[in-house]
């Protein structure tokens, strides 16, 4: 929309419902005081002001007939606002719980609105984003039924080769954090670590059309050693200066440094966007890798992404690449594994899928992505499912309030008739007043959003905003639906039930007040309650796991274990590192290995020595003699590592879960030899079974793992990947802040004194454990405040239709007080029906939630057990709560004199 233009959504109505002979006059005038508004203020007041003014217009001038008396005379807005706001007035009770009980779930339902509005957007931003498929195949390294957003290089020529289809193809490499610097003219280096720097082909910007600030999208990649910053990437290294055909070096992996040229700086990336990158590489610098033939279909360290044409049939294109892996992988099966293709895949389908763009984020199928943020489907749904029920009980909670007490006005409606009012105006005036108070509490519950939102994306950990999403005009015309179908739904019963009284039966009271349509306000009670209530049991369960998983026994001591990172920065040889560190007072043990837990994902493909042994694949993690000492790593059978025996260098350490799937025992393990199932398939001998121990997420099941000496230079990635240096911290040494300062200062030093351009970077194992969780404990905490608002909301309802009943029973109650009955069986009598209903709701809502709560727990390896207590809780908490609410009005009631209110009869 040009910024000069005014909503498009205020000019259509005001085209449909405004005469023809006026709509050029009022569109005009409308224009010029847009526009004068635009130059003086800013866009965003200048439209809502030209809201302000067409709905002026609407209401004074429209041809519409709901706004019209029976003269054909436009409606005197202005007495029935009177009307609606003395009403309102005269009920203060009701008017404050109606507005806040509404205000509050439509506030909650816009916030969850623009979180999945949000998470259901992401990479809209591009050109061809509909024409954009990612290429997906099975984890040939793990799980084949699980797919990988990961491929090998070669798929991509194939691609090319085979799909005539595909209008571009092109590859992305991710090789993990790079170590990058740079000379200013001054002389300093600036050194940088960069986690999001990849490796792109040169067509890459023909699929992804980011913007381009400086440089040709064209030949940005074309050249080696090109390389492409985003804006704030490109102020980090040059600040405000010229960044084109400037030089970063990057170090290599041998301890070397290869010159970059910079050709391009792109316009930082939106947060939704599944690519997250500061930094793109062009591919052909990787050419001495990319020359590795042998490896090029299991090198899975690749994402592969195709554009196809307007009107392609995707399925049959699909169809069509599962040809593409059986013709052009069994070479390399062949002589990596020694396998052929069918003996590789075991039965497994090696078929590759397209994944559409827009569908990538939230998937959870591939479940991971290397190259940027990945959504989390269940949580989407969950809270969808949160707003549309919570803005449920708001509605009914207004629905039910407003027929409850409408029947109050019998006598207004009855004395209006007889002084001449026709029906359709007394409709009109009960549908004016609902619409009013939708109106109230959608504009209250705007305010609350926008002041709210900045402590919602602090807890979600987004960037949310407002005030875009209140320039589409399908938010607006969405808003105005929602305000005039309540009004409509929560007005219409009334308008119509009360207008329809004939005036000598009212005004003699003979109509029943309040009784019409109390079993469907029960039932409505019931259902908010019950829908609280099972909110109420799945967030204790939510926490309950959480605690839960807290507590289990990783089989390893991860407290006061600090981990230090890049030394695979520093070479091969770290002893000194190592040295120096052993050497802090406060360090009792220090060992090296290549990952840590809980983010060991390494892995290979072993089998035992025995003939026709089959194939697994097993994690490993590769690590010195000190390293499962620092772990207190207990030993079922066997012995560690010894430095000063030389065969440990090929030996290896299994963990009972692999030890089970080469199909030995604890006993007979030692002794036995696995080998390696690709190249040359060297043999180790197994010198120890260790204890299972957490080395992933305990999300998951313990996994089979094999321990491998860093020594063993037989192995594929000897002295590749990344290195940790884990120091075991003693406790009574780390008493303060200050002493853990102290610690962190003098391991910060021995690195500095072998090479002062490396980064420091640390952290504790206790912490990355926790942080496997941190995405359920945030969806917790925005669980227990959802739910405390659905239980307000219910409470709110249930309080009024407390008061409305009083109102109703007063003369009853103080019959039976006359007649005998004391105070607490007046209480008792007046709650007990309400008791009744929400004893109902438990009832109903138990079921409910332990279905839900058993789906989410399948998630978890590890589950806390679904315990009576829980549901006994939320009961009584659900009891109290409703007691609490009623019990003010119940003793209000039965403490009343019968004089003062029996004193008229």
């Amino acid at each position: 929309m040009s910024s000069k233009n005014p909503p498009k959504l205020a000019n259509w109505l005001l085209s449909k419902m405004v005469g023809e002979e006026l709509q050029e006059e009022f569109l005009g005038d409308l224009q010029e005081i847009y526009e004068e508004r635009l130059s003086e203020k800013s866009r965003f007041l200048a439209m809502c002001m030209y809201w302000v003014d067409a709905l002026h217009l609407l209401f004074g001038f429209t041809s519409f007939k709901i706004f019209k008396t029976q003269n054909n005379n436009t409606m005197m807005l202005k007495s029935m606002f009177i009307i609606a706001w003395r009403n309102a007035i005269r009920q203060k009770q009701f008017t404050l719980l109606n507005i806040l009980g509404l205000t509050i779930g439509i506030s909650i339902s816009l916030i969850i609105g623009l979180y999945v509005y949000h998470e259901k957007n992401y990479d809209n931003f591009l050109d061809q984003t509909n024409n954009i498929y990612r290429v997906n195949q099975p984890n040939i390294w793990g799980d084949w039924t699980e797919m990988s957003s990961t491929t090998g290089p070669n798929l991509a020529d194939a691609l090319r080769e085979e799909v005539p289809e595909f209008r571009e193809v092109t590859r992305i490499l991710n090789q993990g954090s790079q170590f990058t610097s740079y000379k200013t003219k001054s002389g300093q280096v600036l050194s940088f670590k960069e986690d999001q720097l990849f490796w792109a082909e040169k067509n890459f910007f023909k699929v992804f059309d980011y913007e381009m600030l400086l440089g040709n999208q064209e030949t940005a990649l074309e050249a080696a050693n090109s390389m492409v910053l985003t804006e704030t990437a490109a102020q980090r290294y040059f600040g405000l200066g010229e960044a084109l055909g400037q030089t970063i070096e990057m170090r290599e992996w041998d301890g070397s440094s290869k010159s970059y040229v910079v050709t391009g700086v792109l316009k930082d990336l939106p947060t939704q966007s599944h690519l997250q990158f500061d930094v793109l590489t062009s591919l052909t610098s990787a050419k001495e890798q990319m020359d590795m033939h042998g490896w090029k279909w299991i090198w899975t360290a690749f994402s592969t992404y195709v554009l196809v044409d307007d009107g392609a049939d995707v399925a049959l294109i699909n169809d069509k690449l599962q040809a593409i892996p059986p013709k052009y992988a069994p070479p390399t099966t062949k002589r990596i594994f020694n396998q052929s293709f069918e003996e590789f895949t075991a039965g497994n389908p090696w078929k590759l899928d397209l994944q559409a763009l827009p569908d990538i984020y939230l998937s959870s199928d591939p479940p991971f992505n290397s190259f940027g943020p990945i959504g989390n489907k269940q949580f989407v749904q969950v809270f969808m499912a949160i707003g549309l029920v919570v803005l449920t009980l708001s509605c009914i909670n207004f629905m039910n309030l407003s027929t409850a007490k409408s029947s109050s006005r019998a006598k207004e409606v009855g004395v209006r008739k007889v002084l001449g009012s026709l029906r359709n105006s007394l409709i009109r005036q009960f549908v004016f007043e609902s619409v009013l108070f939708v109106s109230v509490s959608t504009i209250l519950a705007l305010v609350i959003v926008s002041a709210s939102l900045d402590w919602f994306n602090l807890l979600a950990q987004k960037e949310l905003t407002l005030e875009p999403v209140l320039m589409n005009p399908v938010v607006w015309l969405v808003l105005i639906g929602f305000v005039l179908t309540l009004g409509l739904l929560s007005g219409g019963y009334p308008a119509f039930y009360l207008s329809s009284f004939k005036p000598i039966e009212v005004i003699k009271g003979k109509i029943s007040k309040g009784q019409q349509g109390k079993t469907l306000r029960n039932g409505l009670v019931v259902f908010q309650f019950s829908i609280s209530i099972c909110l109420i049991i799945c967030s204790l369960f939510v926490q309950k796991q959480l605690s839960y998983t807290s507590k289990i026994d990783l089989g390893l001591s991860d407290e006061n274990v600090l981990q230090i990172h890049n030394i695979e920065q520093f070479g091969f040889n770290t002893e000194v590192i190592k040295s120096k560190l052993e050497g802090i007072a406060a360090v009792t043990q220090v060992g090296k290995s290549f990952g840590v837990p809980p983010n060991v994902m390494t892995g290979d493909r072993y089998r035992s020595t025995e003939p026709d042994a089959q194939v697994f694949q097993l994690n490993n993690l590769r690590v010195d003699d000190d390293y499962l000492n620092v772990l207190d790593i207990e030993f079922l059978a066997g012995r560690n590592f010894e430095l000063e025996r030389p065969t440990d260098q090929y030996s290896v350490i299994l963990n009972q879960a692999a030890v089970e799937l080469l199909g030995w025992t604890t006993e007979e393990a030692v002794g036995k030899h696995v080998a390696v199932a690709s190249g040359n398939e060297d043999e180790f001998e197994v010198i120890g079974v260790a204890k299972d121990f957490n080395y992933h997420t305990t999300r998951q099941a313990i996994g089979p793992l094999i321990l491998i000496s860093d020594k063993n230079d037989k192995v594929w990635d000897y002295g590749a990947g990344l290195s940790f240096l884990s120091m075991k911290l003693n406790p009574q040494s780390i008493q303060t802040s200050s002493d853990l300062k102290r610690v962190l200062d003098q391991a910060e030093s021995a690195l500095n004194e072998v090479d002062a351009s490396i980064p420091f970077e640390y952290n504790f194992m206790d912490q990355a454990f926790e942080s496997n969780f941190r995405t359920e404990q945030r969806m917790a905490t925005v669980l227990n405040f959802f739910t405390l608002m659905a239980m307000i909301i219910a409470c709110l309802g249930l309080f009024g239709l407390a008061a409305f009943s009083a109102e109703q029973r007063t003369k009853e109650l103080s019959i039976r007080k006359v007649l005998g009955a004391n105070t607490g069986q007046l209480t008792y009598l007046f709650s007990t029906g309400f008791v009744k209903l929400v004893v109902v709701s438990i009832l109903i809502s138990a079921p409910l939630a332990y279905w839900l709560v058993s789906l989410w727990l399948e998630g978890f390896a590890y589950r806390t057990p679904m315990q009576l207590g829980v549901f006994v809780l939320a009961s009584l908490i659900s009891l109290i709560v409703a007691i609490l609410t009623t019990g003010y009005q119940s003793l209000y009631v039965a403490s009343r004199n019968p004089v003062d209110t029996l004193k008229g009869e």
